[in-house]
């Protein structure tokens, strides 16, 4: 090792450090799963510990370590060391484990207060990392959607807040607790999808970068962060109508930077990639679902009923299906070793990847028929299936791609 270039040593760091955190995302894919098993096979284990399993141990994990990347890139400003990511992260996977261990059941106490804190500090650091690298940019083109991570984790902290009020009884909990996820799942989230796809999914595609959604996204963000936050203040209120209305707002949005990202995308040639697919079909999820939640929102159906009719949707086939896409292209490129290598390290992941996106989509579809019953045992079941089937190959590959650069 010491007789390597700096250069050398650099990459074999950001390839140890990249095959990390994979294997964190990836392990919480595996809990998640798990976790979810149990509970369909009686296990006494709440419904509250599956969901965030997979919100805060995948996607904010996954979003938390590159949205960094992102950033660096879209503002070109030097990475640094990878420490305080490192601890960022660290600290989520310490406020989840303590948030499980402290609200085992419904009670809300001292150690969750403690484990909500970790998670919020993390989020705060995380917003003044991107702003110190937004505020020295070396480009403006692309780092227009840097400020949709600030957003993001802005309203991510606004959940966790709303969450911890709610545990300790201020408010009307129903009203808090849809509040607080809707602030996680369309502000967080989503805002974070949206504010990576402008420029991700032409280059997954191997499509030119619509310049219409670029200069589209201060506006779509302005009027997604107005009307998301006054939703999230009527659900607080106790005004389900109102904030099923505004949420719509959310939807207009999204499709705003969409439209022209997608009408790029499909009347080009794309390449066809199980990444490009993946995180196309997890886009479209998302809106669908947003624009269901809001709509049976206004149309006075159970809240509890609904998330738990769309969480399957939601979770598996739009958030994890789109985290995965992404990472079945951008891992193997972060660990590096030459195009050769990263071109083998693709192929390998991508093998057999529109079985696992049919697979996975096919799945959603069969949850939505029921709440429960056999199809909605079926479609849970193929979307395990699909998510596991995409870490199988995934991981495997980014491994042995990462111990062939380092021999």
């Amino acid at each position: 090792m010491s007789d390597l270039p700096l250069s050398d040593v650099s990459l074999l760091r950001r390839g140890r450090h990249h095959t990390l955190a994979a294997g964190t995302v990836g392990v919480w894919v595996l809990i998640g799963a798990g976790v979810l098993a149990a509970r369909a096979l009686g296990a006494p284990i709440s419904w509250w510990v599956m969901v965030h399993s997979f919100t805060l141990g995948v996607v904010t994990t996954a979003i938390l370590i590159y949205s960094t990347h992102f950033t660096e890139a879209l503002t070109r400003t030097a990475g640094g060391s990878y420490r305080g990511v490192v601890t960022r992260v660290a600290l989520v996977q310490a406020g989840l484990i303590l948030l499980i261990a402290g609200k085992a059941g419904y009670d809300w106490g001292a150690l969750a207060d403690f484990a909500a804190t970790l998670v919020i500090w993390a989020v705060l650091w995380h917003m003044a990392v991107i702003w110190s690298h937004l505020r020295h940019s070396l480009a403006g083109q692309f780092a227009v959607t840097v400020p949709y991570y600030l957003a993001a984790g802005a309203f991510l902290v606004v959940a966790g807040l709303l969450g911890n009020f709610a545990g300790r009884g201020v408010g009307d909990y129903a009203g808090m607790i849809a509040a607080h996820s809707r602030a996680a799942i369309w502000g967080f989230a989503l805002l974070t999808v949206l504010g990576t796809v402008i420029t991700l999914l032409p280059t997954l595609s191997g499509t030119r970068i619509s310049d219409l959604a670029r200069r589209r996204s201060t506006r779509a963000l302005l009027l997604h962060s107005i009307g998301l936050g006054a939703a999230v203040m009527a659900h607080i209120l106790g005004s389900p109508v109102w904030a099923g209305s505004l949420q719509l707002l959310v939807v207009v949005a999204a499709l705003l930077v969409l439209q022209p990202v997608l009408a790029e995308v499909l009347g080009a040639q794309p390449e066809w990639s199980t990444s490009a697919v993946s995180v196309t079909a997890g886009l479209l999820w998302l809106i669908a679902v947003c624009a269901a939640d809001a709509v049976s929102t206004v149309a006075g159906a159970d809240p509890r009923h609904v998330t738990a009719l769309l969480i399957p949707a939601f979770l598996a086939a739009g958030l994890l299906q789109l985290v995965l896409g992404v990472l079945l292209h951008l891992l193997p490129t972060l660990i590096g070793g030459g195009r050769d290598r990263v071109v083998q390290a693709r192929a390998a992941a991508d093998r057999g990847g529109m079985a696992r996106v049919l697979l996975i989509n096919l799945g959603a579809v069969s949850t939505l028929l029921a709440e429960t019953g056999p199809a909605r045992a079926a479609g849970l079941i193929m979307l395990g299936i699909g998510l596991l089937a995409h870490a199988a190959f995934l991981l495997p590959a980014v491994a042995r791609q990462h111990r062939t650069e380092s021999s």
